[in-house]
């Protein structure tokens, strides 16, 4: 049975949707601090731990626990333990992404309910391989990004299995291993939208933009594949991400952690859905509205709500019709002053 979008109000003649709310930054990022609004943040459903966070770390401990060779045998570098790395990332990032894909896209299974924009994927386009940009997305995902991720995993491992990753002395103090180790787990998300945003007003510089980023961007209406849909320099900043867990972390769960991160969000994010139904009353965060615009408008919110950097410097937008006009005098303003 289709759903009707019972937002339908919200959505303008051209097909985009525009949530009920503004974008809100994380409580974090409010001052005052407020401790009860923080609480309820970290802890609530949904929040920063419940749902996703949650998962993405279950996912990580799975992973490591069954489909991670053991450490000791990676500190040589071998085919059959390459090859086991490339083809466990290869079929996460088909289950995840091409999952998403099909119940969204191919089989309809929410409609068009919080859908950002009901405009289709291009095709006939000659902007992306083989004139289609679902099948340029999917080559681009499995051909370039899994490779690379699969290629920082493969440094992480044999690096700290040769004992040149784990530079923390802990001593005998099994409290402090521990400790420092959930402390790298809380602290992972937020270091992942620091990095984002920093990666990525470097992407957006005139020459990396021109060269690298664009191709990003020639995905205007977004689906789950177009989430890791990059040029190969531009999966290698963005996944670098890992390497700060190379100075920091306690154990490789840290590093991989950090690394599935930054493979698996792109997912959610790029899903073109605000809100994924789950039976007949549940509903969970699915895709962010706060990056969407980034696709839509190109120069504003180039990190995450989690962090306010974008609010800082300027360039947070929070998808009201104020915020449209508050980008177009700053980009106005910008583009005077350099004449």
């Amino acid at each position: 049975m289709k759903m009707v979008d019972v937002s339908s109000s919200n959505r303008n003649s051209r097909g985009d949707w525009r949530p009920d709310a503004p974008i809100a930054l994380a409580p974090i990022n409010i001052w005052p601090l407020r401790i009860s609004d923080i609480t309820r943040w970290f802890f609530g459903f949904p929040g920063f731990l419940w749902p996703y966070n949650a998962f993405w770390l279950a996912v990580t401990i799975l992973t490591w626990s069954y489909l991670t060779p053991e450490l000791s045998t990676m500190a040589n570098l071998e085919l059959w333990w390459i090859g086991l790395l490339l083809a466990r990332n290869a079929a996460l990032i088909l289950i995840l992404f091409g999952g998403l894909h099909l119940y969204l896209y191919v089989f309809k299974g929410q409609g068009e309910q919080h859908q950002f924009t009901t405009r289709p994927f291009a095709t006939n386009n000659r902007k992306f391989l083989f004139k289609n940009q679902v099948a340029d997305n999917m080559a681009r995902t499995l051909l370039s990004a899994v490779p690379i991720i699969t290629g920082y995993e493969i440094i992480t491992y044999w690096a700290f299995a040769n004992g040149f990753l784990g530079f923390f002395d802990f001593g005998s103090s099994q409290l402090l291993f521990w400790g420092w180790f959930l402390i790298l787990l809380i602290l992972a998300p937020v270091i992942h939208a620091i990095h984002f945003y920093l990666g990525h007003r470097l992407l957006h510089t005139k020459l990396l933009y021109k060269k690298v980023h664009a191709l990003h961007h020639h995905n205007v209406e977004i689906g789950p594949w177009s989430g890791l849909a990059m040029h190969p320099i531009e999966h290698i900043i963005y996944l670098s991400t890992l390497t700060v867990q190379w100075v920091l972390a306690a154990h490789p769960v840290n590093a991989l952690f950090q690394l599935q991160l930054a493979a698996f969000y792109p997912a959610l994010a790029h899903c073109g859905f605000e809100k994924l139904k789950i039976g007949e009353k549940l509903k969970i965060d699915g895709g962010n509205h706060f990056h969407y615009l980034h696709h839509k408008y190109f120069e504003c919110n180039y990190g995450g709500s989690l962090a306010p950097l974008d609010k800082w410097f300027g360039t947070f937008h929070d998808g009201t019709k104020e915020a449209d006009q508050a980008m177009r005098t700053r980009i106005k303003k910008q583009r005077e002053a350099l004449r």
